[in-house]
């Protein structure tokens, strides 16, 4: 598989004017699982940018709702992708399941019993299929983006969904996602295709090993930070570097798994460079072992 490069520097997408100068418009989302779960969700469209956009699945943490990525769904707006942020089962607004309230509690693991974690990847690709039957949306550039669950969500959706790309912050839960979940997990996102993105900490221990053991796969690119920050407290100092992501594989590549004419090495797999993408050097990861966090 080819290394792929960001077509532009950093500083000059960091820079460049958000195409957005009116508000976009923004739509309330509702589906139906096959399992009952009514899921719930905000479809966000810009005002501006291609008459058709990409657009970007958020899946929130535990214990988090689809306001949990605001700052990064303004940035892509910004730039002319759409959004659509949902509430996982369970979660927020998505409690109802054929007419009783199924709603998570503190407890991880008795939730991901009672609600059925383990579905969250096929509601990522039922919302894939829906969204991208809308008239405002190109099906062909869809990226999907979670926190924590909703990471490790989102990378095993990739099989179905064949997003152009993906944005884990902190993948962990594996304990919710049946037997040997890690290997399910690099399986999917060999099949995906698209191009990913992992954020980590070295101090967390779950997500460390879950980023440690993807790193060396074609398609991923790895950030380990020093420290234990998890899942969405990413946002707060990475979001323009997360848009810059989603902006290079869904705006300025039309296709992630088209031949790309422009040179590039082949002598290594990754995304993108990190010490490019990113402006500091990469980490180097540590080899944890894995010790579940439940969220």
């Amino acid at each position: 598989m080819r290394a792929l490069r960001l077509l532009a520097p950093l500083p000059a997408l960091l820079l460049a004017a958000p195409l957005a100068a009116t508000e976009p418009s923004s739509t309330p989302v509702s589906f139906t699982t096959p399992d009952g779960f009514t899921i719930k969700g905000t479809l966000t469209i810009p005002a501006t940018g291609p008459k058709r956009h990409p657009v970007v699945i958020f899946a929130p943490q535990f214990h988090q709702t689809r306001d949990s990525f605001a700052p990064l769904v303004e940035r892509l707006n910004a730039r002319g992708i759409a959004t659509l942020a949902l509430d996982l089962r369970g979660h927020g607004e998505s409690t109802d399941k054929g007419g009783s309230t199924v709603a998570i509690t503190d407890d991880f693991m008795a939730s991901a019993k009672a609600v059925g974690f383990d579905k969250i990847p096929s509601d990522l690709a039922q919302a894939a299929a829906w969204v991208r039957k809308h008239h405002g949306i190109d099906g062909r550039r869809v990226g999907l983006a979670g926190a924590s669950v909703g990471a490790f969500s989102a990378l095993m959706a990739s099989r179905q969904v064949r997003p152009q790309a993906v944005l884990a912050l902190s993948p962990a839960g594996n304990e919710a996602f049946g037997d040997k979940p890690l290997d399910t997990l690099k399986g999917d996102v060999t099949r995906g295709g698209g191009a990913n993105l992992v954020f980590a900490a070295a101090d967390d221990k779950e997500t460390a090993a879950n980023a440690t053991a993807l790193a060396t796969m074609p398609g991923v690119s790895v950030l380990l930070y020093p420290g234990s920050d998890h899942g969405s407290a990413f946002l707060k100092d990475h979001a323009e570097t997360m848009a810059v992501f989603f902006g290079e594989y869904l705006l300025y590549r039309q296709a992630f798994n088209r031949a790309v004419p422009a040179a590039a090495d082949t002598s290594r797999t990754g995304v993108v460079t990190p010490s490019v993408l990113a402006g500091t050097p990469a980490a180097q990861p540590p080899a944890p072992a894995p010790q579940p966090n439940g969220n």
